[in-house]
């Protein structure tokens, strides 16, 4: 208590001192000095750079900037960075220096440890210190550390000062040391990603009505325009009332490189439906490029009927551990030579479909014995698209006798097409082809309906049918969640706004995201560049300093909208709220008075991870409750919401 009471005393002979220096203090507040690494290309502090830009041995600059400096006369620096990525090659002290025009005594630049160097500068006995922003040196570094596609794509390291105070100062002219905040550089260097790798099943479609219960047939996992793959695991899911995994077997891929660990475990009753063979192989060391048979599995058929043979949870690694890009096919298996009638392609999309473009798309059948007619009814949005033209070409030399029926407004096209002789083909085979014209920029089903198939007997033939869909210019940008990193704020803290936006359409966008506090703009930015279903985080930094105090604030953003949009509903998020307090009012009780002088005088000293630490009580937020935070309270004593 008596430890408390002596800070508290100290505190109200602060208060007493602070009104004196108030009234001699001029109004404006002083910027903070800071020492910085800066890229002179754009102005940040990030060296980031890609193969495209650079090469091994290439070469870049890095500015060392003081900023609001007061009588600066000397300084000196250590910088580091890592060796094993970069290498020293100059550090000059440029021309249009902060002491331009004076001559300097310079010590250094010392670089007997690797990735450290050490210099410094001062103006000789008689010069004057120097007010102001400027350069004070410029060091030039290598880039020794390759990256590629194969692996590693990334290297990165800061570019830090070093012992603050120590080996890293500023001197004013007499002698002192000036206080200021290092700002730290960061450097990067990637290679763009491999192109994707395929996955899929060979054959991707097994189709025998031969394959009765009982026989055995195989198929393999492949990956097709794989880059440098160090591991791979997968698994394979199945309809285990038809089929059961007998045998699982590495393929070559991996192990025609070097050692292989490969495991695999099949679970036949993995659930109420499907069996599932999980597979993993990882290489001792190295990498395998281009394509191969990753493994190779034996079914056992145990029913007549049809199953997927799906691909999932597929992982790929280079010899580095970071995952690579794929796409995959799943597999198929039918022993009952069901009949397919198809849209192909069934999906026709991209923002260059634009009114007044064209596409053609085709009617398939496959799996099919003895067919003699085919009807069906081809329909689509008449005000999206238009047919403008339709072929009938021969199918396994045989021309069609046809019937059609065309009516653009309705958006359909009915036809009966009728063979002389049987049809019988197990592979796809093109029975009509149609150009299509784009009339607005929308989705338009293209749709297979009253279908039927009909044998040399004139029996029905039972069969599948697979519509496709048109997708044109999409245009849709989305904020999908907002967050801020303080529910509550002091006013003049900073409050940093996380947006997460995503491109929902099927075009590249540049947009705005403003946020808004209450119907208050808080701040804007643009997102350059967001490719289709991209999601990106933009972070704005809310100055809170000229904000109503007082007050819970809602927190909303908006995203757009772009051009051509058409769902506007997730342009907008709102979700939680900032409370502003009078700063210094710890207790939130909406005055400034004793009470809060009190409560920072009993967490005095404290810091994250003691006990009675609060981040509210930190109201310079400098880590640490100290004569600081009382001050400021001081400053403020009396506010009040009322």
């Amino acid at each position: 208590m008596k430890k408390v009471s002596n800070i508290l005393s100290l505190a109200i002979i602060a208060l007493l001192c602070m009104e004196m220096l108030l009234a001699a203090a001029p109004a404006h507040a002083v910027d903070p000095t800071t020492m910085e690494i800066l890229n002179p290309l754009d102005g940040t502090h990030d060296f980031n750079f890609t193969t495209a830009q650079k090469n091994v041995g290439d070469k870049f600059s890095i500015n060392i900037n003081v900023t609001n400096v007061v009588d600066l006369a000397g300084w000196q620096m250590a910088i580091a960075w890592d060796p094993t990525l970069l290498q020293y090659s100059s550090m000059i002290i440029p021309t249009n220096n902060i002491f331009a025009g004076e001559s300097l005594l310079k010590a250094g630049p010392d670089v007997s440890v690797p990735g450290l160097v050490v210099y410094g500068a001062i103006l000789p006995p008689g010069g004057h210190g120097v007010n102001g922003s400027g350069i004070l040196a410029q060091l030039n570094l290598t880039i020794i550390k390759a990256v590629s596609s194969e692996g590693p794509r990334l290297v990165q390291c800061n570019i830090s000062f070093q012992n603050i105070g120590g080996d890293t100062f500023l001197l004013d002219s007499v002698g002192g040391v000036l206080v200021f905040t290092p700002i730290d550089g960061y450097y990067a260097y990637s290679a763009p990603p491999p192109p994707p790798a395929h996955l899929y099943m060979d054959p991707p479609k097994v189709v025998d009505p031969a394959l009765t219960p009982g026989n055995v047939f195989n198929v393999s996992l492949n990956v097709a325009n794989a880059t440098k793959v160090g591991s791979w695991s997968a698994s394979i899911f199945y309809n285990s009332s038809l089929l059961n995994a007998t045998n699982v077997e590495e393929g070559e891929f991996l192990k025609s490189v070097n050692t292989t660990n490969f495991e695999f475990v099949t679970i036949e009753g993995f659930n109420s439906t499907h069996g599932m063979i999980q597979m993993n192989c990882s290489l001792s060391s190295g990498g395998r490029s281009g394509n191969g048979i990753l493994s190779i599995i034996s079914f056992e058929v145990l029913d007549f009927g049809e199953s997927a043979i799906a691909i999932s949870d597929i992982s790929l690694e280079d010899p580095f551990g970071e995952p690579l890009s794929f796409s995959m096919s799943d597999g198929y298996f039918n022993n009952i030579l069901l009949a397919k009638l198809s849209i192909d392609p069934y999906l026709i999309t991209g923002p260059s479909y634009l009114p007044g473009t064209t596409f053609t798309v085709n009617v398939t059948l496959s799996d099919i014995e003895n067919l003699k007619t085919c009807i069906f009814n081809l329909t689509c949005a008449p005000l999206v698209i238009q047919e403008i033209n339709i072929a009938t070409p021969s199918v396994l030399g045989q021309t069609p006798i046809k019937r059609l029926q065309v009516d653009d407004a309705a958006g359909y096209v009915w036809a009966n097409l009728t063979y002389r002789t049987g049809i019988t083909t197990l592979t796809h085979v093109t029975i009509m082809t149609i150009e299509f014209q784009v009339l607005a920029m929308g989705v338009s089903p293209i749709d297979l309906t009253d279908t039927q198939l009909i044998d040399t007997s004139n029996n029905p033939i039972v069969h599948e049918v697979h519509n496709g869909i048109f997708i044109g210019l999409i245009r849709d940008v989305a904020i999908t969640d907002l967050l801020t990193d303080l529910p509550i704020a002091y006013q003049g803290w900073s409050v940093y706004v996380n947006v997460w936006v995503q491109n929902k359409g099927n075009v590249t966008e540049t947009f705005d995201v403003s946020f808004y506090y209450d119907s208050n703009l808080g701040g804007s930015s643009t997102v350059i560049g967001l490719v289709p279903d991209e999601e990106r985080t933009v972070t704005t930094i809310w100055n809170t300093s000229t904000v109503q105090p007082c007050h819970n604030y809602s927190i909303s953003a908006t995203a757009g909208p772009v051009p051509f949009e058409m769902n506007l509903a997730d342009n907008n998020f709102t979700d939680g709220n900032v409370k502003i307090r009078l700063m210094g009012d710890v207790n939130g009780d909406g005055k400034v008075d004793m009470r809060d002088i009190a409560q920072l005088v009993e967490v005095f000293r404290t810091y994250p991870g003691k006990p009675g630490w609060d981040p509210l009580n930190d109201l310079d937020r400098n880590g640490l409750n100290d004569m600081r935070d009382i001050v400021i309270c001081i400053l403020n004593f009396g506010k009040s919401c009322l």
